[in-house]
């Protein structure tokens, strides 16, 4: 790659970047800089440190066993419409954006982040993500990570044994030893940050938001670019500002359509979809995406504080516990989504399909049985990375908003 393709990608990942998070200014919540600032250093002026990663793909990979390492987590799953052109001509069409973009960061080599990185972990879930293994090999070393798609007790077994066989692996990569007493730290440091992550969403589920759910789902991407006790430290002073706020606001006399998002990730800074919203009046009032509201939502319950206890509770907390739709069992997701769109009172579902993520895309009939139970419309919004249809899904969008506004009179 010559100097000057390279200064043209760094020219388009920061401004793409920069324009996303433009739309978080002039806030009156001072302490959403802190958030916006960790992404303006990783994605707009591309900072480089001593800090060593390790990456990984997808929320499937425990981030407490690479802390046990003494290294740093680092979600890879790529948002950037400028990766994932890149990424279009070493993956194949069909694939996903997030598997393009993610590929195409690496091919790049422009980000310092995705440099940094030791190696990566690749849960083997969807089929995008099992051939895509090979295509990042050629860039960084890569652990395949096997998962069992049932969540029988046999195969709670084998994704624990999966685990244990992911330490020794990343031992013999790194040469480095894995450290109990850094496991259970690592624990309760997630721990608090899910404690404020809970009290984040309630602001955005009460009956007169004092907070975007835009704003909501930036911060709980920037935790993949922080350390879980700072991240934690900050989102708790932000709850006590937004407590302060709640409490000088009076209700408004016309509140705005409430909505929830379901389906595919959402990850910047691919806001597309929440920064269209809201500009048509819409409140977004909670999402189960991976990437915000499901990144932080189970606990780690360990039944002891040995290495294979903590195991078996993070086994638990990342498998069996998960709600993504590549597993056989989806009686779990839908309860789950079904108390969430009741506890945060919507009255829409915008479902997220992204092009070629056909395990969103074949649960959507599911989920309307769910919606139409409920009582709530739904809208199904295919899309990728790129701004060529923000007019099409802005159009759409906009007629969901009116008939939300109708359905009230």
């Amino acid at each position: 790659m010559n100097h000057r393709t390279e200064e043209r990608y760094i020219r388009n990942i920061s401004r793409v970047s920069a324009a996303a998070l433009g739309n978080f200014e002039h806030s009156d919540l001072k302490e959403l800089q802190y958030f916006t600032d960790n992404l303006k250093r990783a994605f707009v002026s591309l900072e480089k440190d001593e800090t060593e990663y390790i990456g990984t793909y997808c929320i499937m990979v425990p981030d407490e066993i690479i802390f046990a390492f003494g290294y740093r987590p680092l979600r890879l799953c790529g948002g950037h419409h400028t990766a994932a052109l890149i990424g279009d001509e070493l993956a194949p069409r069909d694939a996903c954006p997030v598997i393009k973009a993610s590929v195409g960061f690496h091919a790049m080599q422009v980000v310092p982040l995705y440099q940094q990185c030791k190696l990566v972990i690749l849960p083997l879930t969807c089929d995008g993500k099992r051939k895509s293994a090979e295509l990042l090999s050629e860039y960084v070393p890569v652990i395949p990570l096997p998962v069992e798609m049932s969540k029988s007790e046999d195969d709670f077994q084998y994704n624990t044994t999966a685990l244990q066989s992911l330490i020794k692996s990343i031992e013999a990569e790194t040469g480095r030893k894995f450290s109990t007493q850094k496991l259970v730290q690592a624990c309760k440091d997630a721990d608090r940050a899910q404690q404020e992550a809970y009290r984040l969403y309630s602001y955005l589920a009460a009956d007169d938001p004092v907070i975007r759910g835009s704003q909501v789902m930036m911060i709980m991407n920037s935790y993949c670019y922080d350390l879980p006790q700072k991240w934690a430290e900050h989102v708790k002073r932000l709850n006590t500002e937004l407590e302060k706020h709640r409490g000088k606001a009076s209700p408004h006399s016309r509140r705005k359509p409430r909505i929830f998002i379901a389906g595919s990730p959402i990850t910047f800074p691919n806001f597309k979809i929440p920064f269209l919203l809201e500009s048509l009046g819409g409140q977004i009032v909670g999402d189960e995406t991976c990437m915000s509201g499901r990144l932080l939502y189970d606990p780690i319950i360990p039944d002891e504080c040995s290495k294979d206890g903590i195991l078996r509770a993070l086994s638990a907390r990342y498998f069996s516990a998960c709600t993504c739709p590549v597993f056989e069992e989806t009686e779990d997701r839908l309860n789950s989504l079904r108390e969430k769109l009741q506890k945060c009172k919507a009255e829409g579902v915008i479902y997220h399909v992204l092009r070629g993520c056909t395990p969103y895309d074949f649960e959507l009939p599911l989920i309307e049985k769910i919606t139409d139970e409920l009582g709530i419309p739904l809208i199904r919004v295919e899309t990728d990375f790129s701004s060529e249809d923000a007019e099409q899904v802005r159009i759409r969008l906009e007629a969901f908003v009116e008939l939300i506004e109708q359905r009230r009179r």
